[in-house]
């Protein structure tokens, strides 16, 4: 029973580490993820088991490599990439294994975390929070209303993976209406509070997509009633906005509107500066300050930002080429196992697996405007992204191990 419980208490703490990408704090002198992992492996490895993220190693080592350490020539930044990766790799496979119980209860942690940062934010909105969520994330919070982040973009890639896995996982599980419609008000709160128009963007797409897949030509129908919904709605919807004095996704268009202008310069300017150096930066031994430290549309006090989309940048540094293969090899065969999964999207034993890939095109979307993603050691997409590898390989198993 001790050891049970041990192993829940470390599971738990390895998870919460990585999801709110807790690595060097003031609390943790060595990498937070190291510190769990490794009494997980001392004592709770599934023995016999071959190392089958040898491919993802290699390719996530060459893109940090050519991207992190002399692209960017960011040291520090390199080694936590590698960390965080590996430590993912060597949790999947050894720790979780072919175990489905174990791989499930993973699942369900990951996603509970991430509520209760949601949730946090609701109180966050009318509550000052700060000293909480500063000791939560181990680290001092620069913005908010937020949950478990230090920031309202971080909060922005917990919201993408949650709110897409619940909208897909009501769907594909098939619970009663009643308990469906409060998981999608919740989803569309989180939104809603969480201000993030980026999350709005990737929950719409998945939304859409998930819809089509699964309804197909009855997704006619579906559309055409959320459509009356959404006229109906359409007086509340001005009165949220009306409300200058309620923070919500509404009033931050209003208040924002130049900034979304802003938001278009930037990464129209970044395909300007992929044009002026088609090879990519690194081969021009150049880096980002050089060549845009003049550019006013870059300029943020005096300070240098970048375009604030995550493949954009990638590609600056190591041109199309060569960065859309490296990307191509990041994401081929989690993006096979996601098509192969949507193809056979009506099969019962396939939702869990449809609603993580759900959850991972959402939060990969997100990076589209923001800086955050697989290769700068996001814990939330690192996770789906390792869930979805592992969860595969143990739904082709004929048997699946179960170990309590």
């Amino acid at each position: 029973m001790i050891r049970k419980s041990a192993f829940y208490v470390l599971l738990l703490l390895f998870i919460y580490v990585t999801t709110f990408n807790i690595f060097i704090t003031g609390i943790f002198k060595v990498p937070a993820p190291l510190i769990f992992l490794a009494p997980l492996l001392l004592f709770d490895k599934i023995k016999g088991t071959p190392f089958i993220y040898g491919y993802q190693l290699l390719v996530f080592f060459m893109a940090a490599v050519l991207y992190k350490l002399i692209g960017e020539a960011d040291i520090p930044g390199f080694f936590a990439v590698l960390i965080t990766v590996l430590c993912f790799a060597v949790f999947f496979n050894y720790v979780i294994a072919n175990s489905f119980q174990r791989i499930t209860i993973a699942i369900a942690i990951f996603y509970s975390l991430l509520m209760l940062s949601g949730l946090l934010m609701f109180i966050d909105h009318q509550y000052s929070i700060a000293r909480l969520r500063s000791l939560l994330v181990a680290d001092d919070v620069l913005q908010g209303p937020s949950g478990i982040a230090t920031t309202i973009f971080a909060f922005g890639y917990q919201m993408a993976a949650l709110t897409a896995f619940l909208f897909s996982a009501v769907i594909l599980f098939k619970k009663n209406w009643l308990f469906s419609l409060l998981v999608m008000l919740l989803a569309l709160s989180f939104i809603f509070f969480g201000m993030q128009r980026s999350v709005f963007i990737a929950f719409g797409f998945v939304a859409v997509m998930l819809i089509v897949f699964y309804y197909r030509a009855k997704s006619i129908v579906v559309f055409c009633a959320l459509l009356a919904i959404f006229l109906v709605g359409q007086n509340y919807i001005g009165q949220f906005s009306a409300d200058k004095k309620q923070q919500n996704i509404f009033n931050k268009n209003e208040t924002q509107s130049g900034r979304n202008e802003m938001r278009g310069d930037l990464m129209s300017e970044n395909i300007a500066v992929i044009t002026d150096y088609p090879f990519g930066l690194l081969f021009y031994g150049k880096n980002w300050n050089d060549v845009v430290q003049h550019n006013f549309v870059y300029k943020s006090g005096t300070s240098v930002i970048t375009s604030h989309n995550a493949y954009l940048m990638f590609i600056t540094y190591l041109g199309p080429l060569l960065g859309m293969v490296l990307l191509l090899l990041l994401y081929l065969k989690v993006g096979n196992i996601i098509g192969r999964a949507f193809r056979q999207i009506h099969r019962k034993e396939n939702a869990l697996l449809i609603s993580l890939s759900c959850s991972f095109i959402a939060i990969s979307i997100n990076s589209f405007f923001h800086n955050e993603w697989l290769l700068d050691g996001s814990g939330p997409t690192l996770f789906l992204y390792f869930s979805i590898l592992q969860l595969a390989k143990i739904s082709t198993q004929k048997t699946l191990v179960v170990h309590k």
